[in-house]
Parts: C-alpha cells; structure tokens; sequence
C-alpha cells in the first residue's frame, strides 16, 4: 500500500492515473476501478472521484452517469492537441514578455538558461524548464490566461518529462532560442520559438510512448503546416505580434 505524502490527495490520484496512461496499464476504453486506486493509495473514493474529475476536465476520462469512470482517447492526436494548445497559450505569452522592457525578468531568465547549461539529471532540468516557463508566464500573462495555463498542469507535464528524458539536448537548445528571442525583445521571435519548442516536445513525447508500445508504432504524423496554422492564431488573438 503506497501511503500519500502530498497534500492534494486528488491531484495525486490524477497522477497515479496519469502514469497507469503512460505505462500502459490503462488503455483507450478501460474500465477505472475507483476501489482498486483507492486502496493502492490509502485514500477514500473521494479523493479518487476528485482526480477523475480533473481527468475528465482534461479530456483523459470520461464518467457516464452511474456507469464508473472510464479511459477516453488516448493516442498520438490526444497528446498533440493538449500540446498545441498549451504552445499557443505560450506564444502568446513570450511575444508579450519579449516586449515589456522587464529587467527583472531578463536577469532572472538569464540566470535559468545559465544554469540549464550546465545541468544534466533530468529531475533538476525539469524544475528549471518549469521555472522558466513559470516566470515568462507570470511576468505577461493577466489573470485569465494564468488561469488558462494552469489547466494543463496534467497531462503536459507528464510527457514533457519523456522528452526531457530522451532528448535533453534538444530541449536545451530550444530554451536557449526562447531565451535569445525574449532577451532580444522581438515578440515574432518569441512566439514562434515558444511554439517550436511546445511541438517538438510534444513530437519526442510520441516517439518515445511509441517506443514503449504505449502508441501504435505507425500513428499518423502531424499534419503537413500545422505550425503556420497554429502560429497564425496567435497573431489573430494579438492582432498581429506587437513591436
């Protein structure tokens, strides 16, 4: 029985079902047995319900009226889409933060991407790739799209790991175009290398659920320009990327 240390025993029953997805044990359909989670982790079902309900907010659940709980899609596309999403939200962020004249923050992200150039376990560069992508947020972002940003606090974070994990060195070097980008004050610049950043996560997430036989091996590439398309939204919600 694996006793909970955090203090939202809910997002902790979201994680736990979380990395039952991206083992494997759970699939697309499955069944979620509310008791067997709840005794795994010494909680009530009330907790259980609650991390289901965050899943299913997420789109990774689905809970039929008196029917149980229940595995929604999940495949390359449902990893693509949260992630697209999250990129926009993030363009849209750094092209603002690359345009505030904000000191404080370009000392502060200065000293991140210095010390993400030397770190190579991969727990401590994803608490400085969070930190980074933390400060740009609340440095630009108002209190919506905080708000916003803080619903993909599930299923991104998770695979974002694998990519840190298989790839740290693409992940490096695309922190240090974010970087160049905001410190340069170029918004255009800011967003798409924010953009290009989300994706390319999104893209080693997928390999490497599919090199553990989590995804089908011959899943669907992402469709030819959805970058443009993608990076094209942003600007229309900005009205094109201030300078």
């Amino acid at each position: 029985m694996t006793a909970l240390v955090r203090a939202k025993a809910g997002e902790a029953v979201a994680g736990h079902i979380l990395g039952l997805l991206f083992d494997g044990t759970l699939r697309s359909g499955d069944r979620i047995d509310l008791d067997s989670i709840a005794a795994t982790l010494d909680v009530s079902r009330v907790p259980v319900r609650e991390g289901l309900m965050q899943l299913e907010r997420d789109g990774l659940v689905s809970m039929p009226h008196y029917r149980g709980a229940f595995v929604s899609a999940f495949d390359a596309g449902t990893v693509r889409e949260a992630f697209e999403l999250y990129g926009m939200l993030s363009a849209l962020t750094s092209s603002r933060a690359a345009t505030s004249g904000d000191a404080g923050l370009r000392e502060t992200l200065d000293k991140l991407i210095e010390a993400l150039g030397g770190c190579d376990q991969v727990d401590e560069f994803e608490r400085l790739a969070r930190e980074f992508r933390k400060v740009v947020n609340l440095a630009a972002a108002g209190p919506h799209l905080r708000a916003l940003l803080r619903t993909f606090s599930g299923l991104v974070p998770v695979a974002a790991r694998f990519s840190i994990e298989d790839a740290m060195d693409e992940e490096r070097a695309a922190l240090r175009r974010e970087h160049a980008a905001l410190t340069a004050g170029d918004p255009e610049a800011a967003a798409e290398a924010s953009l290009d950043h989300v994706l390319m996560t999104a893209e080693n997430a997928v390999r490497a659920l599919q090199r553990r036989g989590v995804f089908a091996a011959d899943a669907a590439p992402p469709a030819t320009g959805d970058r443009d398309r993608l990076l094209g939204i942003v600007r229309a919600t900005t009205g094109g990327v201030r300078q």
